[in-house]
Parts: structure tokens; C-alpha cells; sequence
């Protein structure tokens, strides 16, 4: 029996038709194009409508990939979701969306790292492939962020959008090479406090927004520039490779000044950097295989390149993977 090599065997994404540009967004708060783009290199998000949920981002994005790949829903053995904004806690996300593709029966999980859980999703989506139990395996990030934003925080309020990406494991395809996933504690730094019973939802904690996401920008921008530096050090040196053999850069779409930071001081130079929150906002665990896929789409990555994703968020949480197309 040959060596399994689990793979990826096709993207996909999908986002919602409404555009909020930096200027909707100065209607609301007090704020400006001009102080976001400066700030965060957002431009504009998509926004979805009150009865479009994550799941439902996540089947469109799902249908795309599982076509790439050349194969039907039918043939997808096991469902993996990363999200911060699950339809329910339980039935979880990934229940929903074995519903939507007809596939009731398939093992389906949701994995809760915020930013990092398409990480996460990658590196258990390819251990099942490799592991011979499972063929086909879908793993999706996916974000109905606006739905869980307080509109009365100019701080984190323009930050966020909505969508979804997804990516078909399976033996072939583009080998993912290498994965790592850590957990770093950090309650403080990026948390939404009414999503669980530590904090139940009142009137005096409604009234405060503690069903809503909260950011510390500085705590974020510190794990950035040191630890999720550290990791890709070690990312590199661990499987052998120099930040010159490094082709394309796919990070987590947080904030565009920081990424570019966080790549010249890893030596990632010479490497590409996909860079799209300019146009979708950081749409947490979306944003890696949304911007996978959309760079797939434009035949932006040759055959035999070294591709480097990078996640963290929420946690705090971290990880790599390093995909050779």
C-alpha cells in the first residue's frame, strides 16, 4: 500500500453581497476613512444579513471547495469548522452544515480558537487523512463577526467582517508538508465574555456588552511581534528552511501594518504576502483560507512553491502550516 500524503485538493470562499466601506462605518462611530486605512489597511467589510448565519457562509464557501476538488459532498468523509460566531453553541455549526449539504451522518466538529481555529482545522483535518480513516476531509473557517460587534467601540468595531473559506483534505493534491498549533493563555488580551457560563447573559451585562467581542490592541500587537515571531522562527528552523525558501506568506488578516512588521522581522523579505483586509476586514478564522482560495483563483501560486500560513487569535491561541504546492 503506497505512503498516504495528505493534501490540499481544492479551495473555495464566499463572502456576503453587502459592502460596508470606512465612510458607513463614520456614520456610526466617530471615526474616519482616513484613520482606519492609516491604522489597519481595512478599506471596506462585508456584512451579512440578519437571517444569513455562519453556517450558511460556510456551506457556500463548502460547495466551491468540494467542486475544486472534483468531488461531491457525498465523498466528504468528516467536517471541521473553525469560528468565534457559531449559529448556536450546540447543535454546533458544523451539525448545520451537514444538514445544508445533505450529509447528515458525517462526523462534523467545531474547533473554538477564534483566529487560529482554520489552523487548528488544517492540522487535525490532515493527521485523519494521514492517519488512513478518513479519505476526504473538509476544513472551513468561517464568520458572521458582525452579528457579535458592539457598534459602540470605535476601537474594535471597524475591524471586523464576515465570510468564509474552506479547503478539501484529502491523499494528494498539495502536500501540507508541516503543522503546529500552541495555546498561549491570555484571557485579557481578545475575549467575548457572555459566550459561555463563566459570565451569563443579564440586563446589567447585556447593558455593558459582554455579549459582544472585546480587543486589546496593544496586548494583540505584543503577542504579534514577539511570540507569533518566535513560532515562525521555529516553524523554519524545525523543518529545516531558511526564510528565503519561503514563496508565499498567507497570514491571519488582523491588521496590514503589523503583518508587514511581524514578516521583515522573521526575515520573511523576499517571501509574497497575501494581503486582503483591505477588502474584507479581519474575518478571524475566514480570513487564511479566504485569501488561499482567492489567491488560487488568480493563479498566484506556481506548482512547487513553498506556501507559509500563519494564525493567532483569541486565546491566545497560534499556528503554522507549511503547504508545498
Amino acid at each position: 500500500m503506497s505512503e498516504i500524503r495528505a493534501g490540499i485538493l481544492g479551495t473555495g470562499m464566499f463572502v456576503p453581497d453587502r459592502v460596508v466601506t470606512n465612510d458607513d462605518m463614520a456614520k456610526i462611530v466617530d471615526t474616519s476613512d482616513e484613520w482606519i486605512t492609516e491604522r489597519t489597511g481595512i478599506k471596506e467589510r462585508r456584512f451579512a444579513a440578519d437571517d444569513v448565519f455562519t453556517s450558511d457562509l460556510a456551506t457556500e464557501a463548502a460547495k466551491i471547495a468540494i467542486a475544486n476538488a472534483g468531488l461531491t459532498a457525498k465523498d466528504i468523509d468528516y467536517i471541521l469548522v473553525g469560528t468565534a460566531s457559531p449559529d448556536n453553541s450546540f447543535p454546533n455549526t458544523a451539525n448545520y452544515i451537514t444538514k445544508n449539504l445533505d450529509v447528515i451522518g458525517t462526523p462534523a466538529l467545531d474547533v473554538s480558537t477564534a483566529c487560529s481555529g482554520f489552523i487548528y482545522c488544517l492540522e487535525l483535518a490532515t493527521s485523519l487523512v494521514n492517519s488512513g480513516k478518513y479519505r476526504n476531509v473538509l476544513a472551513l473557517g468561517a464568520e458572521t463577526l458582525s452579528k457579535i460587534t458592539d457598534f459602540r467601540d470605535r476601537s474594535t468595531c471597524v475591524l471586523f467582517g464576515d465570510g468564509a473559506g474552506a479547503v478539501v483534505i484529502g491523499n494528494g493534491g498539495h502536500e501540507v508538508i508541516a503543522t503546529k498549533c500552541y495555546s498561549h493563555f491570555n484571557y485579557d488580551a481578545l475575549n467575548r465574555p457572555s459566550s459561555g457560563m463563566r459570565i451569563m447573559p443579564s440586563t446589567e451585562n447585556i447593558e455593558e456588552g459582554y455579549q459582544y467581542i472585546r480587543m486589546n490592541g496593544r496586548e494583540v500587537y505584543r503577542f504579534v511581534v514577539s511570540t507569533c515571531v518566535e513560532m515562525l522562527a521555529e516553524a523554519l528552523e524545525s523543518n529545516n528552511l531558511k526564510p528565503e525558501q519561503i514563496d508565499l506568506f498567507i497570514p491571519h488578516q488582523a491588521n496590514a501594518v503589523m503583518l508587514d512588521f511581524a514578516k521583515k522581522k522573521v526575515g520573511l523579505e523576499n517571501a509574497r504576502m497575501v494581503i486582503n483586509i483591505n477588502k474584507y476586514g479581519n474575518t478571524s478564522s475566514a480570513s487564511i483560507p479566504m485569501a488561499l482560495a482567492e489567491t488560487v483563483d488568480a493563479n498566484e501560486i506556481k506548482e512547487g512553491e513553498l506556501v507559509l500560513l500563519m494564525g493567532f487569535g483569541g486565546g491566545l491561541s497560534s499556528g503554522y502550516a507549511i503547504v508545498r504546492w
